[in-house]
């Protein structure tokens, strides 16, 4: 067995790279294209069977247990804050506020909504 150099063993690295590369993207269109298919014909079975989304089990819930799936279309309301870095938190969004938002409110003294 002959010893390789270490820039041979470097090119088929990046050789074998390269191929993992293709392949990879070869699966993914692959994989999109069988979806396609798919759908299409459970769309074409939904159809056929008149199926409703409720026998489905389509529900507008998660399947994760505690996280709910907001209705199409649904956004938070609420005064839009932007950030130093430029990122943006609408008021009335679930969860904390960002910090940058919660340091700059402290800061300018907002009056309390009970007062």
């Amino acid at each position: 067995m002959a010893t390789l150099s270490l820039a041979e063993i470097d090119a088929q690295i990046k050789e074998h790279e390269g191929q993992i590369a293709q392949l990879q993207a070869t699966a993914a269109k692959q994989r999109e294209e069988e979806i396609g298919r798919v759908v299409q014909e459970l769309r074409r079975k939904i159809a056929e069977y008149r199926i409703s989304a409720k026998e489905l089990g389509l529900t507008g819930k998660s399947s994760v247990p505690g996280r709910r799936i907001a209705p199409a279309g649904a956004t938070p309301t609420g005064p839009t804050y932007t950030g130093p870095k430029g990122e943006k938190w609408v008021g009335g969004s679930r969860g904390r506020k960002p910090r940058w938002l919660a340091e700059q409110l402290a800061k300018v003294k907002v009056p309390s909504e009970s007062t």
